[in-house]
C-alpha cells in the first residue's frame, strides 16, 4: 500500500518524495498549520487578508504579565478563526535578553479528543528574525488512530 500524505509541511523544504516535505499524520499537519498560522501577519497572505495572528503587535512591547496575556489572547483569537478543533492548554513567553530572544511555548489538544496534545516552542529574535526552536512530539502511531476523521471537512 503507498504511503498517505495529509498535506505540505511549512516551512517549506525540498521533500523525499517529491518537491516538498510532507506530513503522513493529522497531527504533525496540525502543528505545521499551526505554527504557520502563530508566524503570519495578518495582511500577509494574499488573498486570505485576516488570516494570520496579531502577535506582532504585542510581541515587540516591553514584556510583562500583561503583555503574555495580551499574545495569549491574540494567538487564541487565530486559533479560534482558523483552527477551531484546536484548544490552546497552556501559553508562555521566556525571555532571554543576554541573546535578543523570546520563545513562545504553546501546548494545545484537540477539542475532539482532549486527550491528544502536542506543543510547539517558536523562538522570535536573536541570530534569526525568526525560526522554530524545537517541536516536541508525541507518539504518532497511538495517535493516528485516536485523530483520524476528527478535523472538520475531512
Amino acid at each position: 500500500m503507498a504511503q498517505q500524505y495529509v498535506g505540505i509541511t511549512l516551512p517549506l523544504k525540498r521533500g523525499n518524495t517529491g518537491y516538498f516535505s510532507q506530513s503522513t499524520t493529522i497531527l504533525e499537519q496540525t502543528k505545521s498549520n499551526l505554527k504557520n498560522l502563530i508566524l503570519t501577519r495578518k495582511g500577509e497572505r494574499v488573498g486570505l487578508p485576516t488570516f494570520g495572528c496579531d502577535l506582532w503587535k504585542v510581541i515587540f512591547e516591553q514584556i510583562s504579565d500583561e503583555t503574555k496575556e495580551q499574545a495569549r489572547l491574540v494567538i487564541i483569537e487565530a486559533i479560534d478563526n482558523w483552527l477551531p478543533f484546536l484548544e490552546l492548554v497552556e501559553f508562555d513567553i521566556t525571555e532571554n535578553t543576554a541573546e535578543n530572544r523570546l520563545e513562545l511555548y504553546c501546548l494545545y489538544r484537540f477539542r475532539s479528543n482532549p486527550n491528544v496534545t502536542d506543543s510547539v516552542t517558536i523562538e522570535v529574535g536573536g541570530e534569526q528574525a525568526l525560526s522554530e526552536v524545537s517541536t516536541s512530539d508525541t507518539s504518532a502511531t497511538t495517535i493516528r488512530g485516536l485523530v483520524r476523521g476528527t478535523v472538520p471537512g475531512r
